[in-house]
């Protein structure tokens, strides 16, 4: 996953770190689940620790309380999140990558038609992220 942030520094991301605190999870849990989202998962929580929003040309993942409020998760699954099983965590162009708490597993999902375009197992965050993110 290391490898992956640095790729993406270097190549120009606009990297969002900035710490956030226990509440800043705790509220923004109760406001997706207060919205009918699920959970986001600890492996995302954890990605979010040291990189809370990333943003590209053409893609993003998402961020709890970010600087760049563009990245906001709530807001974000609020404007653009039909479905209630699942929450997006970041995009690109075409897609939306989504975890589905139900099946326990990250799914690219096309913008447009909502229809699952690839899987990746409960372990496979970091290549839902090379996908969105184009490395």
């Amino acid at each position: 996953m290391m490898n992956l942030i640095n790729t993406l520094k270097k190549n120009g991301y606009e990297v969002q770190e900035g710490p956030f605190t226990k509440r800043n999870v705790i509220e923004t849990q109760k406001e997706l689940v207060k919205s009918g989202y699920p959970f986001l998962p600890i492996e995302f929580l954890t990605f979010l620790q040291s990189y809370n929003g990333l943003r590209g040309e053409d893609s993003a993942v998402l961020g709890i309380d970010p600087r760049d409020k563009g990245l906001d998760i709530v807001v974000f699954n609020e404007i653009h999140n039909g479905s209630k099983d699942m929450v997006i965590l970041g995009y690109d162009d075409f897609c939306f990558l989504v975890y589905d708490e139900r099946q326990k597993d990250y799914f690219l999902v096309d913008r447009e038609t909502g229809d699952e375009l690839e899987s990746f197992s409960a372990e496979g965050l970091a290549e839902g992220l090379n996908s969105i993110l184009h490395y």
